[in-house]
């Protein structure tokens, strides 16, 4: 069984509540998210039309892609627009006041 492999991004106290970040993982770039102190990781292409989402807004949980206004649920990728356009999250664990990404 492989084993899972997290990788170290960055502080927690690099991302404030209500920010993002866009960062390099390996060859994927992955939107973080500070939302409400809790940490999401989202890939950064929308499936839409290829804008970042890590430069999106977030409402209620629900991430708005800057160029089209398309939403995916930061939980779980999900599109309610399209559900065929869900998009890939990656799961998140914090250690020692750091911030670690599975991919």
């Amino acid at each position: 069984m492989a084993k899972i492999k997290y990788t170290k991004v960055m502080k927690c106290d690099e991302l404030e509540i209500g920010k993002s970040a866009i960062i390099e993982v390996g060859d994927k770039e992955i939107a973080l998210f500070n939302y409400k102190g809790n940490f999401y990781a989202i890939d950064n292409t929308c499936p839409h039309k290829g804008a970042p989402l890590g430069e999106g807004r977030i409402e209620e949980g629900i991430l708005i892609c800057p160029n089209h206004e398309w939403r995916f649920e930061l939980k779980s990728g999900w599109c309610p627009q399209n559900p065929e356009l869900s998009t890939e999250v990656y799961p998140i664990k914090i250690h020692d006041e750091k911030i670690y990404i599975r991919f």
